[in-house]
């Protein structure tokens, strides 16, 4: 086992072990094996193959995304978009990169072009998840003991819309006035990579585009949604499509704080919102976080996989890769 991995585990274990001896909790193990016992396969193959399908979703918007630098066929951007997600998933918010170095190799498109599609991506998604936030306020009912819990989330939530409003607009006038923006770059290496960026952000003049990409996250949010509802489904819970949705969003905001391969971030939001708003027992709670993380990804990991063997990659090659990316941009 990696040292690195050994050394993580045993600080994990640590602090648990302190918070729980703190804390005076009793925890019930029973209740949460139980948790982890009574599972529903169905439910969760439904979940997992919602997962998988808002890959494909992912793809289209992307094709629409990259349409005016080049049409790349769907099924390599499908590829590319669960190895890109697994690399996320196991690398933490490193793994951001891999999706445009790997578009590189394959396709030879310009690096920085195809960064500006992820982050036009990231903004999109910011955006609606913030509507489905707002959705899943106006009809779900939570415990009235949270009223600060609940208060926070809608700070965080207003925040991120903020955040991601300006960045669209200075995207769209970033777009817009590129080439003025050149002219006082001294660096031709510069100012060619900032033209690229652009490139990648062509869809955002055209009306057409822009509502395509908007559709497909619409679509894809929705997907997202019933994988959550299933997901929830196959453990028991017997929540509303919106009960969904908030603890979706707990956890996606969660999720921002990953460590490598291990989450943390993504089950302590799962298990922050059912313990909160729902008042699931919190050993529930956390026994639902761990199975919720493995449907959500290791499945997404494992067609990662696959897909690389089948491409020809080795696994070796790929961390190299991911080590020294600019044998990939250059």
């Amino acid at each position: 086992m990696n040292r690195k991995l050994l050394v993580l585990l045993a600080l994990l274990a640590i602090a648990a072990i302190a918070a729980y001896r703190f804390l005076d909790w009793d925890f019930n193990w029973s209740l949460f094996l139980v948790t982890l016992r009574q599972v529903h396969p169905g439910w969760l193959a439904a979940s997992v193959a919602a997962t998988l399908v808002s890959y494909i979703v992912r793809a289209f918007r992307w094709q629409v995304l990259l349409a005016n630098l080049k049409h790349i066929p769907l099924g390599t951007l499908t590829g590319a978009t669960i190895v890109g997600f697994s690399a996320i998933y196991v690398l933490g918010r490193a793994g951001e990169l891999v999706r445009p170095i790997w578009l590189t190799r394959r396709e030879q498109t310009p690096f920085s072009s195809s960064v500006a599609t992820i982050v036009a991506e990231r903004f999109l998604d910011s955006l609606l998840l913030i509507v489905v936030f707002a959705a899943a306020l106006f009809q779900v009912e939570v415990s009235s003991a949270p009223g600060t819990a609940l208060a926070y989330l809608k700070e965080a939530a207003w925040l991120v819309v903020a955040t991601s409003a300006a960045a669209v607009v200075l995207l769209i006038a970033f777009h817009s006035n590129v080439h003025r923006i050149v002219r006082y770059i001294p660096f031709s290496k510069a100012a060619a990579l900032l033209n690229d960026f652009a490139k990648g952000l062509s869809f955002l003049g055209s009306g057409r585009s822009l509502a395509w990409a908007l559709a497909h996250s619409a679509l894809l949010w929705l997907l997202i949604v019933l994988q959550f509802w299933f997901l929830l489904r196959g453990m028991n819970f017997e929540f509303s499509a919106a009960a969904a949705s908030l603890v979706l969003v707990v956890t996606a905001l969660g999720s921002v704080a990953q460590i490598p391969g291990v989450g943390g971030g993504f089950q302590a939001g799962f298990a922050f919102a059912m313990a909160t708003f729902f008042l699931v027992p919190a050993e529930t709670a956390i026994a639902a976080s761990l199975i919720a993380w493995v449907f959500s990804y290791a499945p997404t990991v494992l067609v990662a996989v696959a897909y690389l063997l089948i491409q020809g990659e080795t696994i070796r090659g790929f961390r190299t890769l991911m080590r020294n990316p600019q044998s990939a941009i250059l």
